[in-house]
């Protein structure tokens, strides 16, 4: 009888022993699948689930999921590098409620399709509407502004200055503008009537991101916006 209840309790312990560390890499198997089928793709792609305890899991309740990845590319998303965690995830319903991540050389298209580089992205917040902040070095953010003026028939030379504010060297005049956030996008409005505004970036048609502010400091361009990643991964 006592040889019997010691085989139990070591059938329960192995079988709790299995589940306990097993359920999470199945959800990762799971995770991953659901990246593969909304078109993420990467390499070194490492995908984390935790759940305390892990048993909630058979209900598709994780606590967090993390997916570290490089080369990623995923709708109109693409980085060198990608740090993301999810939390309070329902694997069931693909619903996230909290996204925080890094990325590094995020690949943009500005409006006229040219791609822009963007050095470090950083999300945070409600997965449906993260925060986002861009950084753009003030070589690559003079050089979107350029080429953007020169498809619009304005070839010349850009300087940017804090707090917003550019200078556009023409046909051998300095014309005053500055940097500003319309409608989830970057334009570039000049301080005179005879030009009128350019849209740099615009999200969308391969820009992920919606622009709410824009700064310039002596170490490069900082955008701020909103991405939704909740409709962008949906795991």
């Amino acid at each position: 009888m006592r040889s019997c209840l010691v085989q139990l309790l070591i059938l329960v312990g192995l079988v709790f022993g299995l589940l306990w560390f097993g359920l999470p890499l199945g959800a990762g198997w799971l995770v991953t699948n659901a990246l593969n089928a909304v078109g993420f793709s990467g390499t070194a792609t490492r995908v984390d689930v935790s759940a305390n305890p892990p048993f909630r899991l058979l209900a598709g309740q994780a606590d967090s999921v993390r997916i570290v990845s490089t080369q990623v590319s995923v709708g109109d998303l693409h980085a060198a590098s990608m740090d993301l965690t999810e939390s309070q995830v329902d694997l069931i319903s693909r619903h996230i409620e909290t996204v925080d991540a890094q990325l590094t050389q995020v690949r943009v298209v500005s409006s006229s399709g040219d791609a822009v580089t963007v050095d470090a992205v950083a999300l945070s917040g409600q997965a449906s509407t993260a925060t986002a902040e861009l950084s753009l070095s003030i070589a690559e953010a003079q050089k979107l502004a350029e080429s953007e003026l020169a498809d619009h028939g304005v070839p010349g030379t850009v300087v940017l200055a804090p707090p917003n504010r550019v200078t556009i060297k023409t046909g051998g005049k300095s014309v005053p503008a500055h940097l500003d956030a319309r409608d989830g996008s970057l334009v570039l409005v000049p301080d005179v009537t005879q030009l009128a505004p350019i849209t740099l970036l615009a999200p969308g048609s391969g820009n992920p991101f919606q622009v709410t502010a824009v700064s310039i400091a002596a170490s490069g361009a900082t955008l701020t916006g909103t991405i939704d990643v909740q409709s962008l991964l949906g795991v």
